[in-house]
């Protein structure tokens, strides 16, 4: 299957077999060598947090793991191009100003994104792996939340990620194209300006079917 231009994409975020984040998103394009999508400023996404309002970087993990949550909203404030290279062990994020300027690139670490579509909506699903480089216009980098990456591997009975060295070969990969300015960091859609007549996606409640089993 295939996304087609505009469509509403669900970016689904997994840790263990429970959704964690919900993104909303336009598909831009899609094709052998990967899925580009599209979120704008104002659009809503969603997010679990523990029952008494706790996030998760403010909550054990072990609780954070087997405790009962809940699912909330949020305004994006900026826009976003969100590029998954097929069978890439990550993703590569396009901040853009809600004016439409560029700001920065993120590498989300990740497991390779499966796309797919049920009669109720269409999603693209990974397993997001906390550990981040965080990338400026210069294409000087730094690695983000080392620190809460480190300490959740020491849990390995609670943690979904299992593999240290898979993500970081992951994040040093990115650096390598960083540092080469090789595609995506050459330039290539730091100017992208969307349809005009897509606009954000603002409802606060997420379509039926935004739950359903993870893709593997």
């Amino acid at each position: 299957m295939v996304f087609e231009r505009g469509e509403i994409v669900y970016l689904r975020h997994f840790q263990h077999s429970a959704v964690s984040g919900l993104f909303p998103l336009r598909a831009v394009q899609h094709d052998d060598q990967g899925v580009l999508l599209w979120g704008q400023a104002g659009g809503r996404h969603f997010y679990t947090v523990m029952t008494d309002g706790r996030m998760m970087r403010q909550t054990p993990l072990p609780e954070w793991v087997d405790g009962p949550k809940r699912l909330i909203d949020a305004e994006a404030g900026h826009s976003v191009l969100s590029w998954h290279p097929t069978g890439a062990d990550y993703s590569i994020r396009f901040f853009f100003s809600p004016a439409g300027d560029f700001l920065n690139w993120y590498a989300n670490l990740e497991v390779p994104a499966v796309p797919w579509r049920s009669a109720e909506l269409a999603g693209l699903d990974t397993v997001d792996w906390d550990l981040d480089v965080w990338i400026e216009p210069d294409r000087s980098w730094r690695w983000k939340d080392e620190e809460e990456f480190a300490e959740r591997l020491r849990l390995p009975d609670y943690y979904w990620v299992d593999d240290e060295q898979r993500v970081r070969q992951a994040g040093l990969e990115v650096i390598k194209l960083v540092e080469a300015g090789d595609f995506p960091f050459d330039g290539t859609w730091t100017g992208f300006r969307p349809d005009p007549d897509w606009g954000p996606i603002v409802s606060t409640t997420p379509l039926p079917g935004w739950d359903a089993p993870r893709r593997p």
